[in-house]
């Protein structure tokens, strides 16, 4: 059971991380925190120990904090004299509240978000995406709504929305919040934030991409706060337990996709070329061979004493046309293994976080099955088993990273 304290105990989110933690039996809160002790009866509201600082806290596996920037070098403090967890939920903070951040992350483990919801980071992604395939042809601009009481603007979020949009650009993308005051035509690159507040909106944010005669809209609407304490609870579970280190939200939903999709193709031959010569004419000299066949898993050894091995996957159809034209090369007989299935494993996740390899090869050493070739990208491992290993593999593999059956 994850041991939570709640900081910003007496607020609204505070209120809510509570409520929602009471209904997970594998999360309690041992202890809320607030400086507005007032309330006599408040302990008995919250169904927890109420506190007016971090003093005399007894010791529990994560902190979240739903209060205001000047809580946080107490929090920072007590983090790294006791090895505490943090969950930072609260926005507004300056660059040397980030840097003091940053510098307790080396002593503590710290998870940071100015924005807790899930969708919101799933947004992040799909802005970070756009923005790299419609490039610099295509202006960004972001807008944020929220409610009436809301101090920081622009929103903590709309910054990292904004960060992610230039974070795909080696060129500089200057972030403007003044539009309004410059009285001047848009500059080249530039991503503006527009804020609007009013009203009990718990937060809109909208990325608009806007080319020559087209314009697409990103956005994502909190219906209610509850997604902002559901996050941070599920970042309290993530944090228990982990190392000292800087964490964000994107690496958690990287952990949660690691695997998302298992494709399967049947009926594909491997062939496999040794010695073909390492000169780049004789290389390609192979595949244009083949060209009228679709190719697929190439992989080659680091060239050794002027020549390399190559591999690759066809189609069995087309395995018989495939033979046909490489005997015309001078290339050694090619060594073919027939009737394999390609087996895809594939999750975005798998781009930022190590031991996944490890962890799909223990399934197929679990399975006895050993592949005939394998390919990865970012987001992908590939590889040729038998068919009739395929199924105890896929079902290892789902096992192994909680996919539904």
């Amino acid at each position: 059971m994850v041991r939570i304290a709640v900081n910003g105990a007496l607020g609204q989110m505070g209120r809510e991380v509570i409520a929602q933690a009471g209904s997970n039996p594998a999360l309690i809160v041992v202890a809320g925190i607030d400086s507005v002790v007032s309330v006599a009866s408040a302990s008995e509201e919250l169904g927890c120990a109420l506190l007016p600082d971090l003093t005399g806290l007894e010791p529990v596996d994560v902190i979240i904090d739903f209060s205001r920037p000047s809580a946080l070098p107490a929090l920072l403090r007590h983090a790294t004299e006791h090895g505490t967890a943090l969950v930072l939920g609260t926005t507004g903070y300056s660059e040397a509240d980030r840097h003091a951040i940053e510098d307790a992350a080396k002593l503590a483990p710290v998870f940071v978000s100015p924005n807790m919801s899930y969708g919101v980071a799933v947004l992040a992604d799909l802005a970070r995406a756009a923005v790299k395939a419609l490039g610099p042809s295509f202006d960004v601009e972001i807008s944020e709504t929220h409610h009436r009481r809301k101090v920081d603007a622009p929103s903590g979020t709309a910054l990292m929305l904004a960060e992610a949009v230039t974070s795909t650009n080696p060129q500089p993308m200057p972030i403007v919040l003044d539009r309004p005051a410059r009285h001047e035509a848009r500059g080249d690159g530039e991503v503006s934030v527009v804020s609007r507040r009013g009203g009990t909106v718990p937060g809109q944010h909208n990325v608009g991409l806007f080319g020559d005669d087209e314009v697409i809209e990103l956005s994502h609407t909190a219906q209610s706060q509850r997604v902002l304490a559901a996050g941070a609870l599920k970042a309290a579970a993530y944090m228990a337990g982990k190392p000292v280190g800087y964490y964000t939200m994107g690496q958690l939903l990287a952990e949660l996709s690691l695997v998302t999709h298992i494709g399967l193709q049947s009926d594909v031959a491997v062939i496999s070329l040794g010695g073909v010569s390492a000169d780049p004419a004789a290389v390609a000299a192979v595949f244009a061979a083949i060209n009228c066949i679709n190719v697929d898993m190439i992989s080659a050894t680091t060239p050794h004493d002027g020549c390399l091995d190559l591999a690759f996957s066809v189609p069995q159809a087309d395995l018989a046309t495939a033979i046909e034209a490489l005997a015309a090369l001078p290339s050694p007989s090619p060594y073919v293994t027939e009737h394999l299935a390609k087996l895809t494993v594939e999750g975005e996740g798998m781009a930022i976080s190590p031991g996944v390899s490890a962890r799909i090869f223990a399934c197929l050493a679990e399975c006895g099955v050993s592949p005939y070739q394998v390919t990865t990208s970012e987001t992908k491992i590939t590889m040729a088993v038998d068919q009739n290993q395929t199924e105890p593999v896929i079902e290892s593999i789902k096992r192994e990273f909680g996919l539904a059956r």
